[in-house]
């Protein structure tokens, strides 16, 4: 009966090798860590050198991520900063994979002898709010001639657990405290979990089937309703502080003369033909034109793609491009005839 229990367990677990990915690693040290700050909660730390599951990232002397930007400007440089959370910080992959890194490539490769630079201003967990309060802080310095906004749909959410004093992270003795915020799993259990495909997956399964960890957040539902195109009160009240965040950045953006896109990022449902109904992209393409800004959509490049659209992702995770997906997210950038314009000096009609 033992024997026969063990040849079972096995060939669950090979049968499990086979049908699925390896989930990321998450006990590579030493994971990226932030420090404590009163007005958005939390900051990267400068200067790192570390992981965020099987992402090998940098910090640089501002705590954001790549190298030192030119301070100041050098003269005939085009930025482009990007603010976002953690689908544009590229959580999960590593520096050069990143869609700011790789569109970068593509333009300069595209456009020979345009001096360009693209600055990643992003930080896992921000939302709308958080992103344009640390653009403000640092626009003066970088001066940017374009200000890409990375958006995921659970950003609008994320905008009715805002607020002035964050209670997401708990508040720690005194500002600039360093926080572990992607803690590597301890426990004996937690780690063998990883190891057994099969047991981590039924895990997975059980825990969507009970709605826990992200499955039972208020904020998954309320993103469910934007892509199911439900209209509810509480998703109007969350758009509408979205809307006001979009208004400060338009404000900043005519006092510092930038301009300003926004890319909208699709969760893997969408692009792998769920919810077609989904009002996401064409809500914020509205708010995008009322205010002069251009729009970026990937998502018709990546759902046309002949690769896998698995591939596109993580493994087990719905948020987060790998570096295949990040590259679809790059080549819409580096072909927006708007941005083409801006970053070579050609007017768009001319380049459309």
């Amino acid at each position: 009966m033992l024997a026969a229990t063990a040849f079972a367990a096995i060939m669950c677990e090979v049968a499990a090798r086979i049908a699925f990915a390896a989930p990321p690693d998450e006990t590579r040290e030493p994971q990226i860590a932030y420090q404590y700050d009163p007005e958005i909660r939390y900051v990267p730390l400068p200067n790192q050198r570390g992981w965020i599951e099987d992402g090998f990232a940098t910090t640089n002397d501002l705590g954001f991520r790549g190298p030192n930007p030119a301070m100041p400007k050098p003269h005939g440089l085009v930025r482009v900063v990007a603010v976002g959370d953690s689908v544009t910080f590229g959580f999960g992959v590593n520096n050069e994979d990143t869609f700011c890194v790789q569109a970068e490539k593509l333009l300069r490769s595209r456009h020979s002898g345009t001096n360009l630079e693209f600055v990643n201003l992003a930080v896992p967990g921000y939302d709308t709010r958080q992103e344009v309060t640390l653009l403000g802080r640092y626009v003066a310095r970088l001066n940017p001639d374009v200000v890409l906004v990375g958006f995921y749909s659970n950003d609008v959410p994320d905008s009715l657990e805002d607020n002035q004093s964050g209670t997401t992270v708990a508040k720690p003795a005194a500002q600039g405290q360093a926080l572990h915020m992607n803690a590597t799993p301890t426990s004996w259990w937690d780690i063998q979990m990883r190891k057994s495909r099969a047991v981590y997956t039924v895990g997975r399964a059980l825990r969507r089937f009970t709605h826990s960890g992200e499955w039972g957040m208020a904020r998954y539902n309320l993103e469910l309703d934007i892509l199911q195109g439900h209209d509810t009160p509480q998703l109007d009240t969350a758009w509408k502080r979205v809307e006001k965040q979009l208004d400060v950045l338009q404000q900043m953006a005519k006092s510092n003369g930038f301009s300003v896109g926004i890319v909208v990022l699709p969760p893997k449902e969408q692009v792998v033909g769920l919810y077609p109904a989904a009002n996401y992209q064409r809500r914020l393409q509205t708010l995008a034109a009322e205010r002069g800004f251009f729009f970026v959509d990937p998502l018709p490049r990546m759902t046309a793609t002949r690769e896998n659209k698995d591939h596109l992702y993580i493994p087990y995770d719905r948020n987060h491009p790998t570096a295949s997906g990040h590259r679809l997210i790059a080549e819409a950038i580096a072909d927006d005839p708007t941005m083409i314009g801006l970053v070579s000096g050609r007017p768009a009609e001319i380049v459309q």
